[in-house]
């Protein structure tokens, strides 16, 4: 292996690979990813879409990182899935192909990140896919009616798709419930304006129903290419800096494989892509971070930044299940591992490449909170905000704080914002699972079939961290993300989640839920009641696994770890390209947000160094 190249990129997930084929276009500039976990891109586990839940939690495939005990959720610890492997989390997450909201993203610029508005972004969502049209009996069954052509990606590597699925009645009854509510889907979600229950799209090949991610998309199209090298199995220790000079300069990486120490330099940058977990710890591993931190655990500080590894940022998700009418199919059989289930599914998976094995989570809304939209909705609004915030003392501290908290209220008061992302699955829920993956489905739930809906937080007010407990690298990093602990997010969380009495009740849904029927063990017979839906929001609490923030693009003095460059404060030659650097959360899952960050990262770095 080499040991000098321009770029030395940390981390060969879904940003670090983007990044990683982009730059190596030039077949001038030399790139070499380092990727502490292994590639299994041709794993089945991996290329079914429905098998996704199965490889969380697995070392092969997963950091399997855990909150501390959670004080909003009463002492509960929340497993936190992380890709660990060649592709990344876009490789073992759900497969959900969800925009970001124009509103979110222009409040990165006015957070004070010039270039970062939706009119710069915008073009880079559909840079990095392309979205095949579905055929038009699946538009119609699946109430497609509301894509924009002027917004589907055509030319991008990654390749998503719908669910060529007409014989599920589900899918089109949750739209069609939604709508009659007051919600219809009010255009393209990918116009950055959108409200309303619809169908999402997959990150799924419309020709082999495989999972389309960064491994496939880039790295594998690049690999042929002399100058774009990966070292996999290799756990990036610290950053080398040259200190001789006015300002610190990274000149390399210091990784370890197989036991074996080396050190790897850079010409002319090293690229952090370790993502929301990985790259703030490898900054305070190398000196970058909190003084009194560094200095309590002898590691000499390069630059004193209190704010790398705060402003954490996750989706907290409460759930509950209904039991469905006899004869509704679901996924209970295949999560009970029913034989003849399993093998009919597998079947059908493998003639025709159909099936629930095809698919990932399709069936969503991005809504705002219902109690605060109609006649009372403001009044019903500022009253939460003033009975949330009566103390006078905000929990959630720090120079992002009235940033943030503006943005978040300004969002609840638009009834055409979306608030909560409120979806629905086939199958019973497990809100108390013993370990991240599939335990969050019930696999005992004999021999009743179940819908699950759940109502995910999009703009949490809360705010956490993740921090180094250690000096060494081997050490997973302390992860608090302190769901729900803003008083305003719990409120807004126990009235999505009630919703969903709602909607159970609405037709056309409501025809094929059971009279009476179960839920989910530990849910009440009734959400209704606001106290009781707040005791049972965090009771249910889980993360949707779509954590940011940890490496800010803001300003120093507002909580900033990089600029809008995306170079880390303090220092030259160091730049991040990964979820950390998003400054707030995005609206729903965060992969679409990933590969438009790291396009256009790409671009700037290529910009900076005349085409690098």
């Amino acid at each position: 292996m080499e040991t000098n190249y321009d770029f030395v990129i940390v981390g060969g997930g879904t940003s670090g690979l983007v990044v990683a084929a982009r730059l190596t276009e030039n077949p001038n500039t030399s790139v070499l990813v380092v990727e502490a976990g292994t590639e299994h891109t041709s794993d089945p586990r991996i290329r079914t879409p429905a098998f996704w839940l199965s490889v969380l939690g697995s070392p092969d495939f997963d950091w399997d990182y855990k909150s501390v005990p959670q004080e909003g959720l009463d002492g509960k610890v929340i497993p936190l899935s992380q890709g660990k492997l060649v592709g990344g989390s876009s490789a073992i997450n759900g497969l959900a192909f969800v925009a970001n909201s124009k509103a979110a993203v222009d409040a990165w610029a006015g957070f004070g990140n010039p270039g970062w508005d939706w009119d710069t972004l915008g073009p880079y969502y559909k840079k990095f896919h392309t979205l095949a049209p579905p055929s038009s009996k699946t538009a119609d069954h699946l109430r497609l009616s509301y894509m924009g052509e002027a917004c589907r990606g055509c030319e991008g590597p990654i390749q998503a798709s719908f669910p060529e699925e007409t014989r599920d009645p589900l899918p089109a009854a949750w739209v069609d419930t939604i709508g009659s509510l007051g919600f219809p889907a009010s255009g393209d979600p990918f116009s950055g304006k959108f409200s309303g229950g619809y169908i999402n799209a997959l990150s799924v090949d419309p020709v082999s129903r495989t999972r389309s991610d960064a491994a496939t998309a880039y790295l594998e199209p690049a690999q042929s290419r002399p100058n774009i090298h990966i070292v996999t199995g290799a756990l990036a220790e610290r950053i080398i800096f040259d200190t001789t000079g006015h300002i610190p300069e990274a000149v390399g990486v210091q990784i370890r494989k197989d036991d074996v120490v080396a050190t790897l330099k850079a010409r002319k940058e090293v690229i952090l892509a370790a993502g929301v977990f990985g790259s703030p710890k490898l900054l305070e591993l190398s000196g970058i971070g909190n003084r009194d931190l560094l200095e309590k655990l002898n590691i000499s500080v390069i630059v004193a930044n209190a704010n790398v590894g705060e402003n954490l940022q996750d989706h907290p998700v409460s759930s509950v299940s209904f039991e469905v009418e006899e004869g509704v199919k679901t996924l209970d059989a295949l999560t009970r591992q029913d034989p003849e289930a399993m093998g009919a599914a597998m079947q059908e998976y493998m003639t025709n490449k159909s099936g629930p094995f095809a698919v990932g989570n399709f069936t969503g809304s991005l809504l705002p909170v219902p109690d605060f939209v109609g006649p009372d909705g403001k009044s019903t609004l500022k009253q939460a905000v003033r009975e949330t915030t009566a103390s006078g003392l905000n929990p959630i501290a720090g120079a992002f704080t009235p940033y943030h908290t503006s943005f978040v209220q300004s969002l609840l008061a638009d009834p055409t914002e979306g608030a909560g992302n409120i979806f629905m699955y086939a199958a019973c829920a497990n809100v108390n699972p013993a370990s991240v993956g599939a335990d969050i489905i019930v696999k005992d739930a004999l021999p009743a079939n179940f819908i699950t809906i759940c109502a995910a937080l999009l703009y949490p007010l809360s705010r956490g961290s993740s921090h180094i407990t250690s000096s060494n690298p081997a050490d997973k990093p302390t992860i608090d993300p302190r769901y729900l602990q803003h008083p305003l997010d719990l409120e807004v969380q126990a009235r999505l989640l009630r919703y969903a009495e709602t909607i159970v009740r609405t037709e056309p849904l409501s025809k094929f839920i059971k009279p009476g029927g179960r839920r989910n063990s530990g849910a009440p017979a009734d959400l209704s009641n606001l106290d009781v839906a707040k005791r049972y929001s965090k009771l249910s609490a889980l993360s949707c696994w779509h954590p940011t923030s940890t490496c800010a693009m803001l300003p120093l003095e507002r909580g900033g770890v990089v600029d809008s460059y995306l170079r880390v404060h303090g220092v030259q030659g160091l730049r991040i390209v990964d979820s950390s650097i998003i400054p707030l959360a995005t609206r729903g899952n965060t992969q679409t947000t990933v590969y438009a960050v790291a396009e256009r990262a790409a671009d700037l770095i290529r910009q900076e160094y005349g085409n690098a």
